[in-house]
């Protein structure tokens, strides 16, 4: 921590928008000299050495252009050596939850057959506090979700609200309520999240504390994009190391802001990866890939898949990818939406999936626990699906509803979704899960009849 502290003190002064010009320009020449090109006929890159070459300019680009320090203006150069050794360094296994819950997670290869950790749950939609307890219990129902990653409490927050010791009141709140939510469902030691709304750096560490949080929690830092740090996120991280917490670097990652293609976007989460385990040492990478047009969507499922794959197969560090979806639960075109992430991300070796985000986290309550079990058995069907196949069914199922993702399906409520009395899905919502399993299942049949017959 020091020798990076000392680093952001004498960095070269540059603005942040001369740093972001910079990673555009860089990424773009590492484009053409590395021969990096989407594949517009397959959604998953299907051979290795694309995501080899995203990987080696990924190195390219964080020793090139640096780390930004919003707090000093400057910009920490990390030489490649160190960020080689910072990967040589990164944690190869992680215990999360307690008890029956508890779960050990090992790094390997995507080439190495693996079960894909669930992390269900709202993550970070807004959750109205009457619903906070029974839409949490609804993901703990499901054996095959592994951890809660928690809702948004959805009242007013006032600026005075949002720092200080309101905050600790309102994320202590959250957190209690998780704990009581897993409890009802006989899952007391079960993994949760650091609660996603806590914007004060005291509020998130004085959370991460046994009479709050346990050692088989995750605690949360959401760095800005861009290769970007600040000193409230290093106070955060010396603090979970002091007190021996796992921790998730997790930053909200936009194709568009200083990226111009799929293939820098691709380079620029695996640098954002490296950059998790040089700057912060995280347990676990997480990203959480958005676009801003509907319809640039496929262009971002790829960079995101293939920076998964150069991360998995070359065993950077663990990571973890949210799935998320424009539509809402209780349709076709959710299920779908979240099928296609939940099979991309486990073909190229991603550790644990988290969500899915329903109506991209816009309207409260809006999310229900099914459709994270519809992701968890999604999850085990397509572990066993070669890369071919795996990159054929998600060509199929994004098809089903490419043409609505300008006008999404809202869905329905969680109060609509579910017998409010018993915590279970009613029946119109599980006929429609049970009718995407079986045309998922249909479409493999089909393919595979058909390549018999040759």
């Amino acid at each position: 921590m020091q020798r990076i502290l000392d680093m952001i003190a004498n960095g070269t002064k540059m603005s942040e928008s001369e740093h972001d010009e910079l990673i555009n320009e860089v990424g773009a020449e590492l484009v053409e000299l590395y021969e990096i090109e989407q594949d517009p006929e397959n959604l998953i890159p299907t051979d290795d050495e694309t995501a080899n070459r995203v990987l080696e300019a990924a190195f390219d680009l964080l020793e090139a252009v640096g780390i930004y320090s919003i707090d000093t203006k400057s910009v920490i150069t990390i030489p490649r050596d160190e960020i080689f050794r910072s990967i040589q360094n990164s944690r190869k296994y992680l215990n999360i939850g307690e008890g029956s819950d508890k779960y050990l997670l090992t790094l390997t290869a995507n080439t190495e057959k693996k079960r894909t950790l669930i992390m269900g749950g709202p993550n970070a939609s807004p959750v109205t506090p009457e619903m906070f307890i029974p839409i949490h219990r609804s993901y703990a129902k499901f054996t095959d979700i592994d951890s809660i990653a928690p809702a948004s409490l959805d009242v007013t927050l006032t600026n005075f609200m949002k720092k200080g010791p309101a905050n600790l009141m309102h994320a202590r709140r959250a957190v209690q309520l998780v704990k009581e939510a897993c409890a009802l469902e006989g899952r007391p030691d079960m993994c949760m999240t650091t609660p996603p709304h806590i914007e004060d750096p005291v509020a998130a560490v004085s959370v991460a504390n046994p009479r709050f949080m346990s050692s088989g929690d995750l605690q949360e830092i959401i760095p800005q994009q861009g290769l970007k740090v600040k000193y409230d996120e290093l106070s955060r991280i010396y603090h979970y190391k002091m007190t021996g917490s796992n921790y998730l670097c997790s930053p909200m990652l936009v194709r568009g802001l200083s990226t111009a293609s799929p293939e820098q976007f691709a380079i620029e989460i695996v640098a954002e990866a490296l950059k998790s385990q040089v700057i912060y040492g995280a347990s676990v990478f997480f990203k959480y890939p958005t676009h801003i047009h509907a319809a640039d969507t496929l262009k971002t499922l790829w960079a995101s898949f293939t920076a998964t794959k150069a991360i998995s197969q070359n065993e950077v560090c663990l990571q973890g990818s949210v799935v998320t979806s424009s539509a809402g639960p209780c349709t076709e075109m959710m299920f779908y939406e979240t099928a296609v992430q939940a099979i991309g991300y486990v073909a190229c070796g991603c550790d644990i999936i988290s969500g899915p985000v329903s109506n991209n986290g816009s309207i409260s309550n809006q999310v229900a626990g099914l459709d994270a079990h519809f992701m968890a058995e999604i999850s085990r069907f397509a572990s066993n699906l070669s890369a071919k196949d795996a990159n054929y069914l998600c060509s199929e199922l994004y098809a089903k509803y490419e043409h609505k993702l300008r006008t999404p399906d809202i869905g329905k409520s969680f109060e609509e979704c579910y017998d409010m009395k018993t915590i279970e899905p009613t029946r119109e919502y599980t006929d429609l899960y049970e009718s995407v399993i079986a045309e998922i299942h249909r479409i493999m049949q089909q393919k595979n009849r058909r390549v018999s017959r040759r």
